[in-house]
């Protein structure tokens, strides 16, 4: 059981070095006063992802259903309550029919919690806004965020799920706690549902899609890595820094599937580089 835990903790490290690491930030200092110019201006700016995802047993009646995933808010001296409010009025602009969070909604004070529950609060959807919580919640106050956005009226799935109905048919939406303070569980957050059913996971970090192919889960959705927040390339755009296997985008294993959104904020510098915020609108499609 030990050799077991101990592999898991070494990957899920690994999942967040580049992000954790100083290393790719140190190359943009010295001469390259232009690329950081241009990375601190990409941190605040936004990108729109659509994309489509073909999902076995999505019901018929819920094809097209539109779900916008953020994440990584993470409010904070480094991302700003304005950046943040910029997103969540693009955001509600797209009219999506659900809202999902995948964590880390703010960062260093737990004076960030109030303004950035408010902001989230302002998500408007037909069938609501869910939400699970990230490491960064939990080293400031994971109760305090869980019980402001409960009063916002976002549904904060803490191992547990529901289900959700909608145009006159249903799916299991099911949330977890954060993997990196060893509070994960998804057997908890699927119980209830049915074998056959359409699962979808909110999931922080992107380490749990093993639990998810093996669990049969559907669809996962995380955040974490920041799509690896700055992206270091040499004139032959080849990559300097190598890309890790789950950084950003939508990944399949078998039948389940997993999206990593690069998030909205920034950690250890205010900067991104060639990997810009990102407000991901996911349309669910039914296969052929």
């Amino acid at each position: 059981m030990r050799a077991v835990s101990t592999k898991r903790v070494k990957l899920s490290e690994r999942i967040s070095a580049y992000v954790a690491s100083e290393a790719p930030l140190r190359a943009m200092a010295g001469n390259w006063s232009k690329k950081a110019k241009l990375a601190i201006d990409e941190a605040n700016s936004l990108s729109l992802e659509h994309l489509e995802i073909t999902l076995k047993r999505l019901p018929r009646k819920l094809d097209g259903f539109k779900i916008i995933h953020l994440s990584d808010i993470h409010h904070s001296p480094f991302t700003e309550l304005a950046h943040i409010e910029k997103a969540i009025k693009v955001a509600n602009r797209l009219r999506p029919d659900m809202f999902v969070l995948t964590g880390d909604y703010v960062s260093h004070d737990r004076k960030y919690i109030g303004p950035v529950s408010e902001a989230l609060g302002q998500l408007r959807a037909r069938y609501g806004t869910y939400a699970c919580l990230g490491n960064h919640d939990h080293w400031t106050d994971a109760e305090l965020v869980t019980d402001r956005f409960r009063a916002e009226g976002i549904n904060v799935l803490v191992n547990e799920g529901v289900r959700v109905k909608a145009e006159g048919s249903s799916f299991w939406l099911a949330g977890v706690d954060d993997y990196m303070v060893g509070k994960t569980d998804v057997p908890a957050a699927l119980r209830g549902s049915y074998p056959d059913e359409l699962k979808l996971l909110l999931a922080h970090n992107p380490t749990i899609f093993r639990q998810s192919v093996r669990l049969k889960i559907d669809l996962t959705l995380s955040g974490h890595t920041h799509g690896g927040q700055v992206k270091l390339r040499d004139e032959e755009k080849k990559r300097l820094i190598r890309k890790r296997r789950l950084s950003s985008g939508l990944h399949r294993r078998y039948d389940s599937q997993i999206y990593i959104t690069r998030g909205i904020g920034t950690v250890v510098l205010p900067v991104r580089y060639q990997c810009p915020p990102e407000i991901s609108l996911l349309e669910l499609k039914c296969s052929e």
